[in-house]
């Protein structure tokens, strides 16, 4: 069977997936790139109504869920509990052991399990856990209260920074997931204003104040929870009801535009074992714990950190929450430029280095007001730069599964960050925690080492592809999606594999479709985003 392009010239149909849309519909992709459509911006509003503010209601609940407990260790749960500084540390480094274990399976059985199902199971879980660690009365309560907890909230972030990129364009995520990831910030910040009102309920019931930390942000997780199971979508391909069917299709179309070829979303287990054999994964993975480190260690300890400075208890509950709310804008402002000029790795470079002077001040400085403003450069700096280092990799990993399957992967290595700055600032380190800091700066300097090193890496790949096969803009594939008039379905030509030049161009003649699909990055056409 044969089509008819702009010029007349006729081109052979290899396969045909038909996807049912509204009569006289017509959607077409030239040259793997798809023109804005006007409508664009109003879908765009839609798909952000619907997906991006439950999915940062839900990861500010688990951040705030996961580092309550460095607000209710300055409302005395060490004292009640009778806890040393190392048994401390270790519950609070616990959590990522379980965490890093479940990040990997989480993702894919959110792939099978779809996650209107997977996201709101393991919220109510974690919200049940942390209500039940206001009932602990000793150590092993508390180590077992977390160790539970680090392995029902694992799925969360990597399947939400997984389920948001299988909606919008590579650069369109970045804006996204950092809206998603500002809610790291807005729980420090708001963790600390609210951790001050509930200590004032010491007393009630006979209950200690930072028992009742737990008791509350538990139960409202638990609601939002079975809320979730209402208010969460699938993936485009499953037609939700939010959207109509062109608006279905569109959606779908855009996705397959940017992809590209070599874009399969298939479950494959040969796509998971590929994202193990790439290198960049490794890089990522390196780059992550270099910013989770820093990340959070001062996501945990800041309280204690920002009460080293002079602060009281409960003012430095209070004083917390300003570094984490200037975080949140620089993160919002990172990911529009991001966004908007298509660049990733060079504002990961910028931001490391405010960061690194950062940490040299709180190193070196003796004047507290000095120390204070060089954690708004160390905790605005470093929110940021872990945002985009997510848009980083889901940019450039494809197709489906294999970035289901690396992203899960570079968060798993990265938050074993996490059990190593649960370590770093001890009690008998304060009230300057020069080591804390030092260990910091050292892991910063690694991560701008591993982005540099990622930024010359796919640099090269990308020059290297068009030497050898060509600008991408001038692939050969006149007609990607076409309408077949006679039962009103859209034909995906090719499925995204290219024409028969095409294929003899980049060598691929004698592979099937699935195997071009199985390609993903590694395909001739796809070019990386720096």
């Amino acid at each position: 069977m044969t089509i008819v392009d702009d010029k007349h010239n006729s081109v052979e149909l290899h396969t045909v997936q038909p996807i049912t849309v509204q009569e006289n519909d017509t959607i077409k992709t030239n040259q793997y790139k798809i023109s804005d459509d006007p409508n664009d911006k109003k879908l765009l509003r839609k798909l952000d109504l619907h997906l991006v503010p439950t999915m940062t209601l839900l990861y500010l609940l688990s951040y705030l869920d996961r580092v309550n407990i460095g607000q209710a260790k300055l409302d005395g749960l060490t004292e009640s509990l009778k806890l040393t500084s190392i048994q401390y540390n270790t519950c609070l480094s616990i959590f990522f052991i379980t965490y890093v274990a479940f990040e990997v399976p989480s993702n894919l059985v959110l792939k099978k399990l779809r996650p209107s199902r997977w996201i709101p199971m393991i919220m109510i879980a974690w919200g049940i856990v942390v209500t039940l660690m206001g009932l602990v009365h000793s150590y092993g309560g508390l180590l077992a209260c977390r160790l539970v907890l680090g392995a029902a909230e694992s799925g969360l972030f990597p399947g939400a920074a997984f389920y948001l990129s299988s909606w919008y364009k590579r650069r369109e995520f970045s804006w996204r997931i950092s809206i998603l990831f500002s809610a790291c910030a807005l729980a420090g910040a708001f963790g600390g204003v609210l951790a001050f009102g509930i200590g004032h309920m010491r007393g009630i019931c006979g209950q200690e104040g930072w028992r009742w930390i737990f008791y509350i942000e538990g139960t409202v997780t638990v609601i939002v929870g079975i809320a979730a199971f209402f208010l969460i979508n699938d993936f485009p391909s499953d037609r939700p009801k939010f959207l109509t069917e062109e608006e279905c299709d569109r959606t779908i179309t855009r996705l397959q535009s940017d992809a590209g070829p070599g874009a399969g979303e298939h479950f494959s287990w040969k796509q998971v074992r590929a994202a193990f054999l790439d290198w960049k994964i490794y890089v990522f993975c390196l780059c992550d714990i270099s910013l989770i480190v820093p990340f959070s260690s001062l996501s945990l300890v800041s309280p204690t950190i920002v009460q080293g400075l002079g602060f009281r208890s409960y003012r430095a509950q209070l004083m917390t929450a300003p570094p984490f709310v200037f975080a949140s804008i620089t993160t919002m402002i990172t990911a529009y430029f991001s966004d908007r000029y298509a660049r990733r790795a060079i504002f990961i470079i910028f931001w490391l280095i405010i960061v690194i002077i950062g940490f040299i001040i709180l190193i070196v400085a003796q004047n507290l007001n000095v120390k204070y403003f060089a954690v708004f450069l160390a905790i605005g700096g470093i929110t940021p730069c872990v945002a985009i280092c997510i848009a980083f990799i889901s940019c450039n990993i494809s197709p489906h599964t294999k970035r289901a399957t690396a992203l899960a992967f570079m968060k798993s290595v990265g938050n074993c960050g996490g059990v190593i700055g649960g370590q770093i600032y001890r009690s008998q380190d304060g009230p300057h925690f020069i080591l804390g800091h030092g260990i910091n700066l050292g892991f910063c300097v690694l991560g701008l080492i591993t982005v540099i090193i990622l930024f010359i890496g796919l640099r090269f790949e990308n020059h290297r592809r068009d030497r050898l096969y060509g600008d991408v803009s001038n692939v050969n594939s006149t007609t990607s999606i076409a309408t077949k008039e006679s039962n009103k379905e859209v034909v995906d030509v090719y499925g995204g594999c290219g024409s028969e030049e095409d294929r003899r161009k980049w060598g691929y003649e004698h592979m099937s479709e699935e195997e071009i699909r199985d390609l993903g990055d590694k395909h001739a056409a796809w070019r990386y985003i720096l």
